[in-house]
């Protein structure tokens, strides 16, 4: 496995059109936590050029980390709604088994 190695006159990518994806594309997640995480992961990559900037280099590869993961797990919690949806026939059937659910309530 190799680790990535940064000199201290490199700017770590902070991740940020990665993380405005995954916000956008968190709107379709179940109950909007891919929006959620997606906020989080916005919030987290601005923070990567100001604690460059303090010579925090190591908060500054943490947060561009964690900044990336928060926005694939965004993403990966799109991509199993859709396969949830697709495994139940679609949407029209997905609103019908909402319909029954709330019927026997």
């Amino acid at each position: 496995m190799e680790t990535a190695s940064f000199s201290e006159k490199s700017l770590p990518n902070n991740n940020m059109t990665l993380a405005i994806i995954a916000a956008v594309l968190g709107l379709c997640s179940p109950c909007c936590i891919g929006l959620i995480l997606g906020i989080i992961a916005i919030v987290l990559s601005s923070q990567v050029k100001t604690k460059f900037e303090r010579g925090n280099l190591s908060e500054a590869i943490s947060s561009a980390k964690n900044s990336k993961i928060l926005s694939l797990i965004a993403i990966g919690l799109l991509v199993l709604n859709l396969i949830f949806l697709l495994s139940f026939g679609g949407i029209a059937a997905y609103q019908e088994i909402l319909e029954n659910y709330n019927f026997t309530q």
